[in-house]
């Protein structure tokens, strides 16, 4: 008799039902006990055992239930996981695309910008320093081997062959500036 006090109230009530006794839904443990132990046909061994076979069924139901509750809460966290993984590579793409859309308005508005630079007038030359980059034409130096440098240079500096003279200008004695700038035949090129 002792085995009754394993289970649970709902327990006792299959057994009684099990055993085609009449519970009352509102009778205590104590009672429903009481039914199934004086009841003229009660065999201890065999209700033992019935006993113990729906405590062990409950007990199944009861994992498998949050087996089941277990996995569905892992499934919901694996959507979840999925849709913030495809949220934030949509997220990903729109950036990308974005970038390649600035990218390609910045390309456009350097090229607008490009063919108004070669239509512009050419009156101001533009702001590099030659000299930080060639020191001054010395008299005693080959003048060859000293316009070859200078032309290197202003390839690197990428400034326009019709502004070179300029520069040059500025690189020369004076005494060679003012012959340059005298000839009025010498083509400047």
């Amino acid at each position: 008799m002792a085995y009754l006090a394993k289970g649970c109230r709902e327990d006792m009530f299959i057994l009684e039902k099990e055993l085609d006794l009449e519970p009352d839904t509102p009778m205590t443990i104590k009672k429903l006990r009481e039914l199934i132990t004086n009841d003229a046909n009660y065999d201890e061994e065999f209700s033992k055992n019935l006993y113990e076979d729906i405590v062990e069924e409950g007990k199944a139901k009861e994992e498998l239930a949050e087996k089941q509750r277990l996995e569905a809460l892992a499934e919901t966290h694996r959507k979840a996981e999925l849709e913030e993984k495809q949220r934030q590579e949509a997220l990903t793409e729109l950036k990308r695309k974005d970038k390649v859309e600035l990218e390609r308005l910045k390309i456009e508005a350097q090229l607008k910008l490009g063919t108004t630079t070669n239509e512009a007038d050419y009156s101001q030359l533009p702001n590099k320093e030659v000299s930080k980059f060639l020191h001054r034409f010395e008299v005693k130096e080959d003048m060859s081997l000293y316009l070859i440098l200078f032309e290197r240079q202003v390839h690197r500096l990428s400034i326009p062959k019709e502004h070179w003279v300029s520069y040059l200008l500025g690189l020369l004695p004076p005494e060679i500036s003012h012959i340059i700038a005298r000839k009025p035949n010498l083509k400047n090129r």
